[in-house]
């Protein structure tokens, strides 16, 4: 049996479906657990969206798909447009190129947000975006909602976006805050823990410290990180655990 691990495809759905062909889920056992972070930057979030709830429909509790802090703010700001419009801006900034409400809506209403935003009319952008998504796809959102903050499976391990309060314990479940799983820096970094830790969020090439590194990181310690940065390279990387030795393998092992 094995458990495979991707994190960060940040709506890039090629590099994603070049990933899942070398998963294989057809033992009825093996798991791909996904980390977080499906949306923004990437041309196609509401395929990668797809994609994934498709996977776990044909593998039913083989595929565990996990929440990151883009799903986290893509929520956010679905759940503010109509108490706070002081998040237009932060909706703009965070979307880059409007990549994401792009592959939320239709041609014609992807161009009335752009019509809206040609006459500076931001606010009437950003709430029509979000009605526009809300109307088109209460599937995709509401499974966003329902997405997990960590995954810990019977090897010792725990998997999630980017990390867990470590000095919390045996207590770490109830211990780290909300905001850890989805956003910490890698605080933990070269520690030893209980448990083998597996985070996405920050790439590997800022988190080992060398300079052009993409590939899979482990810290020597307890900690496995696996954010390839998709944006960059093209690439999302795949990590492998084998349960009949208790070792991983993947691009950088």
């Amino acid at each position: 049996m094995i458990i495979y691990a991707m994190s960060d495809i940040h709506g890039f759905i090629e590099p994603f479906e070049k990933a899942l062909a070398h998963v294989d889920l057809n033992d009825g056992a093996s798991r791909l657990v996904l980390l977080g972070d499906y949306c923004d930057r990437g041309p196609a979030s509401l395929d990668v969206y797809r994609r994934i709830m498709g996977l776990q429909e044909k593998f039913p509790d083989q595929v565990i798909a996990l929440r990151g802090n883009h799903e986290e703010m893509l929520l956010e700001y679905i759940d503010m447009a109509s108490v706070d419009l002081g998040f237009t801006q932060g909706w703009m900034l965070a979307d880059t190129g409007l990549a994401t409400a792009q592959s939320f809506l239709g041609k014609d209403e992807f161009a009335e947000v752009k019509h809206l935003l040609s006459r500076r009319n931001f606010e009437d952008a950003y709430l029509f975006t979000v009605e526009s998504m809300k109307r088109n796809h209460p599937d995709v959102l509401r499974w966003i909602r329902d997405l997990p903050y960590y995954y810990e499976t019977e090897f010792d391990q725990v998997f999630c976006h980017a990390g867990i309060d470590e000095d919390a314990g045996d207590l770490w479940r109830i211990g780290t805050p909300e905001e850890y799983f989805t956003s910490m820096p890698p605080y933990y970094k070269g520690q030893r823990f209980k448990l083998d830790v597996v985070a996405g969020h920050i790439s590997t090439e800022s988190v080992s410290e060398i300079p052009g590194y993409h590939d899979i990181w482990f810290d020597g310690a307890s900690h496995y990180y696996i954010d390839g940065q998709t944006v960059t390279t093209g690439r999302t990387l795949v990590l492998q655990y084998d349960e009949s030795t208790g070792t991983y393998s993947g691009p950088g092992l």
